[in-house]
């Protein structure tokens, strides 16, 4: 099974992405779309085999958590934004862990 169809993987890719972006934030909102995050991860086949099933895997993803109010969604352009302030429960979770597993865990949560 390629790692582009496996969905543990895709999460796994979108809390690195969210993790590595809140560490390395200087300011109190991070904005994305699903390439540049998923650019951000440490996941080199998922980056090197960037298919448009899995910008609709990372999409579902980035939407539950905008449905359960951790991220915001700007979508009057274009192109669909999400924004992750230091407001959220997720940023703060990201900022306090060493590693990315814990929001590995609550994206495994809240999506499955």
């Amino acid at each position: 099974m390629t790692s582009y169809t496996d969905f543990t993987n895709v999460e796994k890719a979108v809390a690195e992405a969210l993790w590595n972006v809140v560490k390395e934030s200087r300011g109190s909102c991070v904005s994305f779309i699903p390439k540049t995050l998923l650019e951000r991860s440490n996941n080199n086949s998922l980056k090197n085999n960037m298919l448009p099933v899995v910008f609709t895997l990372v999409k579902h993803i980035l939407d539950v958590l905008t449905s359960r109010g951790l991220l915001e969604k700007d979508d009057s352009r274009s192109v669909i934004r999400y924004k992750l302030c230091k407001t959220s429960e997720l940023w703060a979770l990201c900022k306090e862990s060493d590693n990315p597993d814990k929001v590995e865990k609550l994206i495994r949560d809240l999506v499955e």
